[in-house]
Parts: structure tokens; C-alpha cells; sequence
């Protein structure tokens, strides 16, 4: 849990770094999912990148290409954060997904 000053809670930041599937429309839609998703989280967009097309290091799921998607955000609450990758890891377009705190 978050520590918490005066009852409300700390501004904390984190990047997140996602692999989609390559094909460009299933990218796209992936994009638009996460995005929606911050947006009912209440979540600060502080950067984006879209990095495209890359080759991967290794072979996943048998895909050796991926869509890479990098963000910053800033979030107040940790917990929305967890029930967040909980429905990342059940979208079969997103390969991978990292979470790094800042």
C-alpha cells in the first residue's frame, strides 16, 4: 500500500514499456485500450512514444516481431495500478508489458 500523508495519497511515477502484436490495426486498437484505460483510472499521461514495428531479442509466442508503446504516467493510487495489469495480462494482443517506478 502507498504511503499516505493527511489522508490523501502521494503522486507517484512510473513508465510503462508494452509489446503488442505487429499488425498495425490490432496496434492502433491496442493503443486506444491502454489510453482508455488511464483515462478511467484518472491517470496523468506525462509522455508517450510510439516506437512502431521492431524486431524482438527472442522468439515470444511465436511472434518474432512487436508494436512498441512507451509511456510515462503519474498516478495517485497503487492499487488501480494492479487491477490495471490484471486486465493487461488477460489481453491477448499485448505480448509483454514492464512496469518501471521512476
Amino acid at each position: 500500500m502507498d504511503r499516505q500523508t493527511e489522508g490523501r495519497y502521494i503522486l507517484r511515477r512510473y513508465e510503462y514499456v508494452y509489446i503488442f502484436e505487429p499488425q498495425e490495426d490490432i496496434a492502433k486498437k491496442s493503443v486506444d485500450f491502454v489510453k482508455k484505460q488511464y483515462n478511467s483510472m484518472g491517470v496523468t499521461l506525462l509522455k508517450e512514444d510510439e516506437m512502431g514495428k521492431r524486431r524482438l531479442a527472442y522468439e515470444i509466442n511465436k511472434q518474432t516481431d512487436g508494436f512498441y508503446y512507451v509511456t510515462e504516467i503519474e498516478i495517485d493510487d497503487f492499487s488501480k495500478l494492479q487491477e490495471y495489469e490484471s486486465e493487461l495480462k488477460l489481453n491477448s494482443d499485448i505480448i509483454r508489458f514492464m512496469k518501471v517506478r521512476l
